[in-house]
């Protein structure tokens, strides 16, 4: 179960940026990451299971952090990558 946090792909991610690793990886770490953003299960189940306004608003809101964060070290792991 906590391979699908996305906080620790985070951990990972910039901890490999932090001590200069291969630059293929952040880019398929920051894949994953946006991913999860998007496929998060607890803001599909808050949305599906009729939860309401403000705690979707909570989910959608921590699931677009997460999905930008994503692209952000994808979009630098491409740049550093040329």
């Amino acid at each position: 179960m906590s391979e699908l946090c996305a906080y620790k792909h985070l951990y990972r991610t910039l901890s490999t940026l932090v001590r200069g690793g291969e630059m293929t990886e952040p880019v398929r770490a920051g894949r994953n990451i946006a991913l999860l953003g998007i496929f998060c299960p607890i803001f599909w189940f808050a949305l599906f299971s009729g939860a309401n306004a403000s705690t979707l608003k909570l989910h959608a809101a921590h699931s677009g952090i997460v999905f930008l964060t994503g692209l952000t070290i994808l979009m630098i792991g491409l740049i550093k990558k040329e």
